[in-house]
């Protein structure tokens, strides 16, 4: 066993846990990706109007926890379109040129939208015929060290300053930032949003 005890015991010390735990962190640390890549709550792209060929989209949330889905205006402001459950779905009408993200209602983390952070409607070649393009919402793959950082989110605050101080400091400061990320979505997704635009 890597934290020294008997292969038969059942208790297990704080230390062996802040061992493994830090044993995590350092394997995680070989495939070293950002966690969430540019820490920016949203991209900071916008809609371009331009194109008035409609497109019809269902956006489908295959992960296991709910999503938000925003469409990104021309001035680059998020539009919140609904929250979507497990399994759940949103048909919407959009555009080309017209870009809409997800992200994770408990903490605004990133989630892939038909495998890309930013989906782009494209218009189908059936000019006569409505056709809806499927897009699925996915969790992204997150290494061992964001999927730890990130379970500790789901704790009772006090508890996370309680374990933050057992863990190396350079994930402290991950650990500090992701609550920073989580009360600033939590704020955002308070605000009143604007309507969708009604097509």
């Amino acid at each position: 066993m890597l934290d020294g005890t008997a292969p038969g015991a059942s208790q297990q010390s704080p230390e062996s846990v802040r061992r493994r735990i830090f044993l995590v962190m350092n394997i995680s640390q070989m495939s070293a990706q950002p966690v969430d890549d540019d820490g920016k709550l949203f991209p900071d792209v916008g809609s371009n109007t331009q194109d008035t060929v409609e497109i019809r989209v269902r956006f489908v949330n295959r992960c296991p926890y709910p999503v938000d889905v925003f469409w990104l205006n021309r001035n680059k402001q998020p539009t919140k379109y609904g929250t979507l459950g497990q399994k759940q779905y949103l048909d919407i009408k959009t555009y080309r040129n017209h870009p809409w993200v997800a992200r994770r209602t408990f903490d605004g983390c990133k989630v892939l939208v038909n495998k890309k952070f930013i989906f782009w409607p494209e218009p189908t070649a059936h000019k006569n015929i409505i056709v809806r393009t499927f897009c699925e919402i996915t969790a992204r793959v997150q290494s061992l060290r964001e999927m730890a950082s990130r379970s500790l989110l789901k704790q009772d605050p006090k508890h996370v300053d309680e374990q933050l101080s057992t863990l190396p400091r350079d994930v402290q400061f991950e650990v500090k930032d992701l609550l920073a990320e989580k009360r600033e979505y939590n704020e955002f997704n308070c605000r009143d949003f604007p309507p969708p635009p009604q097509a």
